[in-house]
């Protein structure tokens, strides 16, 4: 069994025009997801943890980490959770 490491699969990918539609459609949602998880490693948290300070579950954190439909609302809290600051960028 050969095994193809995710660098070469993901090159492969980006060769396919259909698929970088997609993945530059989904780029916001990577990018909201990106940053929830970034800050969550930097405070030395897990999802279980976040969610105590949150008061919610660590189900709960863990589909805000997808990046798919995350209110201000809520980022604002994970941001509070994890002492982290929020910035925002339009254009």
């Amino acid at each position: 069994m050969t095994l193809i490491s995710y660098a070469k699969i993901r090159e492969e990918l980006h060769k396919n025009p259909e698929f970088v539609r997609e993945y530059e459609a989904l780029a916001e949602e990577f990018e909201i997801a990106d940053a929830l998880i970034g800050a969550r490693k930097n405070a030395k948290m897990t999802q279980h943890e976040v969610a105590e300070k949150m008061g919610t579950t660590q189900s709960a954190v863990a589909r805000m980490e997808s990046g798919k439909s995350v209110s201000l609302k809520s980022i604002r809290k994970y941001a509070q959770a994890t002492n982290s600051r929020i910035t925002l960028t339009i254009g």
